[in-house]
């Protein structure tokens, strides 16, 4: 009897390790400069483009980013820029963007044991005279990463799905996903 009891108190603290392990591990996760845990905040360069789709229609754009990474697992995402933008379909079809802001600030980035996850990913775009669609305003609650080297940053893949205003309107659906080259590349990653 006493060995069934010890073997089934040793399967309970298995179990319960177990079941810690993960979420210890992503609590472990942090920023790393060529390996080593970051000492310092540094700010890491993004260029690339996204598409985002809306009621309103699609659009393709270059933009660029500033992402600071803080020691341990934070950082936000800041001086988004949209260099170029051209309507792919419906009423925004041939449209260009003249402005684009973060309204919120900074958008929050959290470190996970293989990816980044940026929340409240909210923006403001205005488009050119002319256009049928003056402006939209577009939030993604929780925007998703995929790192193809977690361990050294070269790029980072996005997509996320949320809500947009047009002109002022009803929210509707949103959905938007990107890629952005990272400079430096390959010198700061997760772990």
């Amino acid at each position: 009897m006493t060995s069934i009891r010890t073997g089934l108190l040793s399967l309970v603290a298995l179990l319960a390790l177990a079941l810690v392990g993960p979420a210890g591990a992503s609590a472990t996760a942090v920023w790393e400069h060529e390996g080593a845990p970051l000492e310092e905040h540094v700010e890491i360069g993004l260029e690339g483009s996204q598409i985002f789709i809306t009621e309103a229609g699609g659009m393709i754009c270059e933009v660029d980013a500033t992402l600071t990474a803080e020691p341990g697992s934070t950082g936000r995402v800041t001086n988004f820029t949209t260099k170029k933008c051209q309507g792919l379909f419906g009423e925004i079809a041939g449209c260009t963007v003249t402005g684009a802001e973060q309204p919120a600030g900074p958008w929050d980035v959290h470190v996970n044991t293989a990816d980044l996850t940026a929340t409240e990913v909210a923006l403001v775009r205005t488009f050119n005279e002319g256009c049928p669609v003056k402006r939209i305003e577009s939030n993604i609650p929780e925007l998703t990463t995929l790192l193809p080297e977690p361990g050294a940053i070269g790029e980072i893949e996005y997509f996320g799905n949320g809500g947009a205003s047009i002109d002022g309107g009803p929210v509707g659906e949103y959905e938007e996903i990107g890629s952005w080259f990272v400079n430096p590349a390959g010198t700061y990653g997760i772990g």
